[in-house]
């Protein structure tokens, strides 16, 4: 039940200051009924309107005499209180009949017994006086009038009736909180939910209510759990009950259900109208009212409309307990943070969970900040939840307050204090640097942290991308670090499951208790840049290198560091997997160095590392030395670093940094087609590898396994890397010379005749280095024996007789000396 601002004056439904002042003498003086023109209509969820009444009571005390309560507020009557009726009555509109009251006392033990009163007009304010503390009243409404008999055998047994009329007020007391929760358009779902709670705990619903489901949902179910319960007819007029709420709503199924079922009437309830009917108002049909309210704490109360059986009159009955309960004991329990300008449930505690039945008793509430005036506020209590919701309004600024009410005419203090704090904008809310980063498509289900705004007052989290027409919200789970309106809380946890989202823009969509969402834009990132071909070894030693990186996404890469040395990016390919990178390291650098690469990566706060990008290992081998053993005197001179073909040689290499296990590779510089590479104590293709000491190699080859012209060379590797190749020698095949004549008779050039093997290779003679003479003839292999040939040369004359001939081999561009003389 909302209660209003608080009254000084018993003056309820007085519309201005004259009216006001009347009311309160014919209330007091019982003299006139109330008429004003602006008395809203009464309008009934279902039924006809009966008319709209004033109950309150006053106090004879001279502290209280000046202000009469709601009777439905009331908490305790005490004897010497009097009750006062007045009828509320619009222009033109006339209140026939009589009224009175049924009383039933406090004390079960004692000698008082339920007391009924003599029927009064209905059409002037009437009052009655309490004989003794009370726990019910009910009031009494003859239209056609009321035959009130005493019986005093009734009054004497009227235990069972007391039962019966206690459980009647309940039972009214839930229908009319539901109902009026139902017919409001400013209730909250909090409020619904409580009065359904309430409703279905009073009638014995075994149905559990889900408080994630709508209030027409959890409506529903109530009903629903109560109507096979409900009988076909009604109790008290024979007749058949009306199909309860086809679609008139909610509010008027309940109020249907109170005329034509046993709900409202159930059990006791039937039993102690037919009691009444019989024993102490003969000849009258009882019907069942419930109140809704009207302004200033008038009610107006409504009933079935059809008519009396013959021969009978229509009573109304509408009923209430007293509860005769101290004020409540009630503390600010932890959630204690509300939202400006909204209607929010604020906890309570107690020791005395009897405090929150008849917390609706409690009247005028106010507000007490930290500096300034009280202010009024209008609250619902929640007993469901354990806590009263506070509709707060413009005029409550943000800051710190404290809450107060009236019981009857006392005040109580609710222990502790509440803070009211203004809903957050989240126009600086983000992802922290660190959870943007762990954003990235396709990598499942992401631990986030937001951060920049105050989270406490969130209910809800959706993710959707932006610029998709078809796509949809989808929910994000999120975590308050204190709870629901726990205080201010700078950031809040949620779990985005990224499996599913493509990189790109989307909005968080965060929304509050006021059901407004806000967009926070955040980005779904591209997965971090791929490296296949990292953890590459580096010689010590080394300088610089230029390594071609292989992967995915390596344009995403801006900038790289090495963890020693220095990085320098090439521009990456247009499908971004590959990508040239040089790297310089320091001399310094010692052999088991691991060196690491922190890449800054495009929308990315936090460098990606790659450990062990880079490790350097010992020096590579180098061939230092190569010393090849003493080559035969030929009779063709051969040039320095030349080796003669068909010959079988020896070298000895000298190798610094030699790793354990070498192998060398012979190979000719001009096409590695043919190479042969060995290890200690092998032998191929006429080669021969031993390791002498940690620093040499001998080596026996034949250099017949080579080609013409071969710029034989050797390398070595092994665990540290390969070596520079190492020149060995260039094998020439020299023509062999057996036999050399010269023709004196030949004019005007001599005529000379070479006789020896592999003569082809040469392709000019002469008897100076300067001239050569191109050979008219190839030559010609001898009869009878393949293995030479002869050559015919056409030479001037020998300068002298002791002159050396010069040869040119094919390739060569300078001539050779020979051993060959004229004679």
């Amino acid at each position: 039940m909302n209660h209003g601002p608080r009254t000084t004056d018993y003056e309820p439904l007085a519309y201005n200051e004259n009216s006001a002042v009347r009311s309160f003498l014919c209330a007091l003086l019982g003299s006139v009924p109330l008429v004003a023109a602006t008395v809203p209509p009464l309008i009934c969820a279902s039924g006809a309107a009966v008319g709209a009444i004033d109950l309150r009571v006053s106090s004879p005390s001279p502290l209280h005499s000046k202000t009469a309560l709601p009777l439905r507020t009331m908490t305790r009557i005490e004897e010497g209180d009097t009750i006062l009726y007045r009828p509320v009555l619009r222009p033109h509109e006339e209140r026939k009949g009589e009224v009175t009251l049924v009383l039933a006392p406090a004390d079960k033990k004692g000698s008082d017994k339920i007391l009924i009163f003599d029927a009064r007009p209905a059409s002037k304010p009437q009052h009655w006086m309490v004989p003794w503390r009370t726990s019910i009243v009910a009031f009494v409404y003859g239209p056609s009038g009321l035959n009130v008999k005493k019986v005093q055998s009734f009054l004497d047994n009227d235990d069972q009736l007391m039962g019966e009329l206690a459980d009647y007020a309940d039972k009214t007391a839930k229908t009319e909180a539901l109902i009026a929760a139902l017919s409001s358009s400013d209730s909250s779902a909090e409020t619904v939910n409580a009065a359904l709670h309430g409703f279905s705990t009073q009638f014995g619903s075994g149905a559990a209510l889900n408080r994630t489901a709508t209030v027409n949902q959890q409506s529903m179910v109530a009903l629903q759990a109560l109507n096979p319960a409900m009988a076909n007819y009604d109790p008290l007029s024979g007749q058949g009950a009306q199909p309860v709420g086809q679609t008139a709503g909610l509010a008027t199924g309940v109020a249907e259900m109170f005329f034509g079922s046993p709900i409202g009437l159930a059990a006791g309830g039937t039993a102690m109208l037919l009691n009444l009917s019989q024993i102490a108002f003969p000849r009258s049909q009882f019907r069942s009212m419930f109140s809704q309210e009207m302004p200033d704490d008038a009610l107006g109360l409504c009933a079935k409309s059809n008519s009396p059986e013959a021969h009978t009159r229509i009573a109304y009955l509408w009923a209430v307990r007293i509860p005769n309960a101290p004020p409540p004991r009630l503390t600010v329990g932890k959630a204690n943070s509300l939202p400006a300008d909204l209607k929010s449930p604020l906890p309570l505690t107690t020791k005395n969970e009897g405090d929150w039945k008849n917390l609706d008793r409690a009247r005028e509430w106010m507000l007490t900040p930290d500096r300034g005036k009280q202010i009024p506020v209008k609250i619902q209590v929640l007993e469901n939840t354990k806590s009263i919701e506070l509709a707060l309004d413009k005029q409550i600024k943000p800051g710190r307050y404290s809450l107060s009410a009236n019981w009857d005419w006392d005040d109580f203090e609710v222990q502790g204090f509440f803070e009211v704090r203004p809903l957050d904008t989240f126009h600086g809310a983000k992802l922290k640097a660190a959870s943007q980063d762990r954003l990235t498509a396709g990598a499942g289900k992401v631990p986030l942290t937001m951060e920049g705004a105050d989270f406490e007052f969130v209910t809800k989290v959706e993710i959707k991308k932006i610029g998709d027409e078809f796509a949809t919200a989808s929910a994000v789970p999120f975590l308050l670090p204190e709870g629901l309106r726990d205080g201010a809380q700078n950031h809040m946890d949620i779990q985005a499951d990224a499996a599913g989202l493509d990189a790109g823009l989307y909005n968080l969509m965060v929304t509050q208790v006021d059901g407004k969402a806000h967009d926070v834009p955040l980005t779904v990132l591209p997965p971090v840049p791929v490296i296949d071909n990292l953890g590459f070894n580096v010689n010590q030693g080394v300088s610089s290198i230029s390594v071609e990186l292989k992967g995915k996404r390596l344009d995403l890469l801006e900038r790289v560091e090495a963890s020693k040395g220095t990085a320098t990016l090439g521009a990456a390919s247009a499908d971004g997997e590959a990508r040239r990178i040089t790297l310089q390291f320091p001399r310094s650098i010692a052999a088991g160095a691991d060196i690491s690469l922190r890449a800054t990566v495009a929308n990315r706060s936090e460098p990606v590392t790659f450990a062990g990008a880079v490790h350097i290992v010992a020096p590579r081998p180098a061939i230092t030395a190569i010393s090849v053993s003493q080559i035969p005197v030929q009779a063709i001179q051969l040039e320095a670093g030349e080796m003669p073909g068909a010959l079988n040689l020896s070298a000895m290499l000298t190798v610094a940094d030699l790793p354990p296990g070498p192998a060398v590779r012979l190979e000719c510089e001009q096409t590695p087609t043919g190479a042969v590479t060995l290890q200690p104590g092998q032998e191929a293709r006429g080669a021969r590898l031993e390791q002498l000491t940690s620093g040499q190699l001998f080596l026996t080859f034949d250099t017949s396994q080579w080609i013409d012209g071969c710029a034989l060379q050797a390398l070595i590797s092994g665990s540290t890397g390969d070596s520079a190749p190492a020149r060995i020698g260039r094998i020439v095949d020299l023509p062999a010379i057996d036999q050399f004549t010269l023709d004196p008779a030949a004019t005007p050039e001599l005529g000379a005749t070479l006789i020896g093997r592999s003569l082809e290779t040469i392709e000019k003679a002469g008897w100076s280095a300067s001239q050569g003479i191109p050979l008219a003839t190839l030559p010609q292999p001898l009869p009878g024996d393949a293995d030479h040939q002869r050559l015919d040369l056409r030479l001037p004359q020998p300068p002298a007789p002791d002159a050396a001939l010069y040869l040119w081999l094919r390739g060569d561009t300078k001539a050779r000396a020979t051993t060959i003389h004229p004679n």
